[in-house]
């Protein structure tokens, strides 16, 4: 089970959510990357090599940017991503507040490569969806705590992507919920649908990487 965190986060933002994971009989890999100090690419390569290879199905649970080095990954890795993948509020359609900042010399700055990466435009044209071969959820949030963003959207939103931002091609069901962006992994309702998306001890599906 690998786990990828979002912008400016750290593998601190999924620790719990690995937790509980734990709990339910998961082996976890919850990988740190340079969210905006590197480029796309190079995440991706540093991802690739944190997991290494293994005969077992490797499940991925990702928040809001690790969805877009998956989508990277499950394209230039097939043989990584073998597992079920459930996402949490990932930018799918790319993010309108990078659209919003990225004229700004500061925020370029800030945001890094990495982070510039996530724009709409970017996304649309760079990051390929999933294949059929995938099982991939995507679970969104729809409330906010820090409303500072919600102006810039249209539908339902988590004061960071929309709720319709979170559609990507191969993608079997979606979900939304009563949840903020920044803290979505942490909510128990949340938790408690990853595991039972992930697959019951027992069903085959909770392979999880060797080594780990």
């Amino acid at each position: 089970m690998v786990l990828l965190h979002g912008l400016w986060r750290s593998f601190w933002a999924m620790d719990g959510l690995a937790s509980a994971l734990n709990d339910e009989g998961f082996e976890t890999l919850n990988i740190p990357y340079a969210s905006f100090r590197k480029t796309l690419d190079e995440i991706v390569d540093d991802v690739a090599d944190a997991i290494g290879s293994s005969p077992r199905r490797t499940h991925f649970v990702t928040h809001s940017m690790g969805g877009i080095v998956l989508r990277c990954l499950a394209r230039r890795h097939p043989d990584l991503v073998t597992g079920k993948i459930v996402m949490l509020a990932p930018p799918n359609q790319g993010s309108e507040i990078i659209d919003w900042l990225e004229d700004s010399p500061l925020s370029r700055w800030a945001l890094g490569p990495g982070g510039m990466s996530l724009s709409t435009d970017k996304v649309r044209d760079n990051v390929p969806g999933f294949s059929d071969q995938h099982d991939v959820s995507v679970i969104m949030g729809r409330s906010s705590s820090v409303p500072f963003f919600r102006s810039l959207f249209q539908g339902e939103n988590d004061g960071i992507v929309t709720a319709g931002g979170g559609k990507v091609a191969g993608m079997r069901r979606m979900e939304i919920v009563d949840g903020d962006h920044t803290f979505l992994m942490n909510q128990p309702v949340v938790r408690k649908r990853v595991i039972n998306l992930l697959g019951t001890q027992g069903s085959g599906e909770r392979e999880a990487q060797s080594g780990i």
